[in-house]
């Protein structure tokens, strides 16, 4: 989420669930594979004839579909925001994405925050060989709320940028009048 209001009584944070830059290249990859097999279907049958040879590439341009839809659907509709509001005393978490999962909403108060943390720890990537899969640095900043227990995610990088993440989260401590804690 990024910092779109920050005044003395309001802050406001929102973002695309996933981040923009993985819809965006979920919307190409589906475009890209809905080309490919599009195309690929198109020559074969113009040189060789017959339509047998079309099944295994309609599944592969329905899966290109697929990650086409994901992307736009979630880019379209797919929101979260994070309202910290003093004049009320109140903070609302919302978030909403037909496709992906990104936590219940909740409405909690401003003095049941916790804390502030980033959190930095590597995570294993699956296995695709005898080798084995590389790890993953993530970096992870969260607001930590007591009642509802949530820890709700302002935002996280894989492998860089952590600068990003580091100013977000100071950003949400500055207004809370906190520090960051870091994890990790």
């Amino acid at each position: 989420m990024r910092v779109v209001e920050n005044t003395t009584e309001r802050l406001v944070l929102r973002g695309v669930p996933g981040s923009v830059v993985w819809m965006v290249f979920a919307t190409l990859l589906g475009v890209g594979i809905m080309a490919a097999t599009g195309w690929f279907g198109w020559a074969t049958t113009r040189e060789i004839g017959g339509y047998l040879q079309l099944v295994p590439l309609g599944l592969g341009f329905l899966m290109g579909a697929a990650f086409f839809l994901i992307g736009v659907v979630t880019l379209a509709v797919g929101r979260v925001r994070l309202v910290l509001d003093r004049v009320t005393g109140e903070g609302r978490y919302d978030a909403y994405s037909p496709v992906i999962e990104v936590g219940k909403p909740c409405t909690f108060r401003l003095d049941h925050i916790d804390s502030v943390t980033i959190e930095r720890h590597e995570e294993a990537r699956p296995r695709n060989d005898d080798h084995g899969g590389f790890p993953a640095k993530v970096c992870r900043a969260r607001l930590r709320v007591r009642k509802p227990r949530r820890a709700i995610v302002l935002d996280e990088t894989e492998n860089g940028q952590e600068q990003r993440v580091q100013s977000t989260a100071e950003a949400v401590a500055a207004w809370l009048g906190t520090e960051v804690a870091s994890h990790g």
